[in-house]
């Protein structure tokens, strides 16, 4: 099972065959079948080796827990900085609690980690050096060249999510992941991206999520990581999986050419933001209390999920807090986020409810201005809203619209705090009822550091069939790259005008795309034109979610319970 779901992020159109509505059914009441007395679950990790480079060891040190290998010797580095050349910190033996997690196993195999410690084994890091210098006390310096290999301990999210599924942490959780396996295999929307990596095509992310019908038309800016040139050529495929028809206007590869010991991320507007300090924050809390600065330390796969049940049709909110530095007037938050897969399930059970009248519903949709519906989306808290305490409140500094439940993505949002006399940034998150996934947030204040931004070229751009469509995608204009049917894809290949990267330089890859799409839909029966007048309400869509997950919980409930 776990090899099958594998396949599906590196084979374009396999996804599509399984959100058939037969082979979707199937699978997934197949799964809901596999659940065995829900008694226990097991928490997994792995390690992933991480490049050794001054840039992760700065960013690392600053929210990591080093644990140094010096042949047999294993000890934990506190306080870590680089400083220049040498990296250093205090010396001290392993702690009870991490000593059963000091080594990393073989590869292939994952240990378990108990749900109680998972604060500390998901933040250790493991340094493996060939020298290390003593010096007063504890004090310990390690040359940056006697750095070896840098692991960092992760959530294997794979196994432990089966884990969940075939062995069960309860009746609640184990009714959240059917409904997860349901939402992933009906799901309908958006352009797929793949990046070639050197080896493979992977799946990177969604394009333009969201931009339903033409009016809704917009650029996205999706972060590229996994993408390697092959003899000079970056090498990308777009395809249509899935019910739809789908437009791309323009298909544009950026290249950031940047100092190695920044970061690059592009804003909602397409602006080049680097970070060279991003700080995690020293608080973060739901709407209801709780404290959720450990989840949102590192990338982890622990996600805050908006879950909170909050009264009627309130969006749910999550408050950080940030150190400032001293005269820090202007900032950048750094987000790890995507959209739920519940939040696409619940748009499908929307429109499903205009039945027949669907198709006309759509026509009407194509011409509609895009500001109703962009109002609309913001009165459902659709959108991710995010706040900054500046002045007397809080003031909106962004709107992010949805960027697609299948891949989260690193976001960044300029912010403005100049008026703010404190010590501290405050900055507030708000959506709907699980409608967002945050697994990761800072904030850094560094300036903007110098770089070369390159439009690369595009070489080719074919279809399946083998047409010529450069000219559909080279520039914002009226000719349009139509995919209407699954199983279209196209192939591109670009190359870029920048010198070569040397020692102090590296590159950042970016797919701009701007287009939009349309659902290709033949529901049944009448509209249920009660229930659609009740969705002009603002917050109708929050109290839908909560109603819809309650209601499916309770339907699973006793089957869950009777295995």
């Amino acid at each position: 099972m776990q090899q099958l779901f594998a396949s599906l992020y590196t084979v374009p159109g396999l996804l599509g065959l399984f959100r058939r509505r037969v082979v979707a059914t199937a699978v997934a009441w197949g799964t809901l079948a596999t659940f065995t007395p829900l008694v226990t679950g097991c928490n997994y990790y792995r390690g992933r080796e991480k490049e050794v480079s001054r840039e992760n060891v700065n960013m690392l040190a600053d929210s990591k827990l080093f644990v140094v290998h010096q042949g047999a010797a294993v000890w934990e580095l506190h306080q870590p900085r680089l400083n220049g050349e040498v990296l250093e910190g205090t010396q001290h033996p392993l702690s009870e609690v991490v000593k059963p997690h000091g080594t990393l196993p073989d590869d292939g195999f994952s240990p378990r980690y108990k749900l109680k410690d998972k604060a500390v084994v998901l933040n250790i890091v493991h340094l493996y050096v060939s020298n290390v210098q003593s010096g007063a006390e504890d004090r310990v310096s390690i040359p940056f060249a006697a750095i070896k290999q840098i692991d960092l301990v992760e959530k294997n999210t794979r196994k432990t999510t089966a884990s969940y599924v075939f062995g069960g942490l309860g009746i609640a959780i184990g009714a959240f992941v059917v409904i997860g396996v349901i939402a992933i295999l009906t799901k309908s929307s958006c352009p797929f991206v793949y990046a070639y990596d050197g080896h493979d095509y992977r799946f990177v992310g969604e394009a333009y999520g969201g931009a339903i019908f033409a009016p809704a038309e917009r650029n996205d800016y999706l972060p590229l990581p996994a993408i390697e040139p092959e003899n000079g050529e970056y090498r990308l495929k777009i395809s249509n999986e899935l019910k739809e028809r789908q437009y791309t206007n323009l298909a544009e590869l950026w290249l950031v050419q940047h100092p190695a010991g920044t970061q690059v991320l592009l804003d909602q507007r397409g602006h080049v933001q680097t970070l060279a300090r991003p700080l995690p924050p020293m608080q973060a809390r739901s709407q209801a209390g709780h404290d959720c600065t450990a989840q949102l330390q590192a990338t982890d796969h622990s996600a805050f999920l908006f879950n909170e049940d909050q009264p009627g049709s309130t969006p749910n909110e999550l408050t950080l807090t940030f150190p400032k530095p001293a005269a820090a007037q202007h900032g950048k938050l750094v987000l790890h986020a995507q959209n739920s897969l519940w939040l696409d399930y619940l748009y499908g059970a929307f429109i499903e409810k205009f039945g027949t009248a669907y198709n006309g519903w759509a026509a009407q949709q194509k011409t509609q201005p895009a500001a109703i519906n962009r109002q609309w989306s913001l009165d459902q808290s659709i959108p991710l809203k995010v706040y900054v305490e500046a002045g007397h409140g809080w003031q909106l500094a962004e709107t992010i619209p949805t960027i697609g439940p299948l891949a989260s993505r690193d976001l960044v949002v300029p912010l403005d705090f100049a008026v703010n006399a404190t010590t501290q940034v405050r900055v507030k998150l708000e959506c709907g009822f699980m409608f967002w996934e945050v697994d990761y947030a800072a904030l850094d204040c560094s300036p903007n550091a110098s770089v070369q931004l390159d439009n690369c070229r595009l070489t080719s751009a074919r279809t399946e069939r083998g047409a010529d469509v450069r000219a559909q995608l080279a520039a914002d204009d009226a000719q349009y790259l139509s995919q209407p049917r699954p199983g279209s894809v196209v192939s591109l290949c670009y190359e870029s005008h920048l010198p070569k990267p040397d020692a102090g330089t590296r590159r950042t890859a970016f797919l701009r795309t701007k287009g939009y799409y349309e659902h290709i839909r033949d529901f049944k029966g009448m509209p249920n034109l009660p229930e659609l007048y009740a969705f002009k309400k603002p917050g109708r869509f929050i109290e839908f979610s909560k109603e819809k997950y309650r209601a499916t919980t309770q339907q699973l409930t006793p089957v869950l319970a009777q295995r």
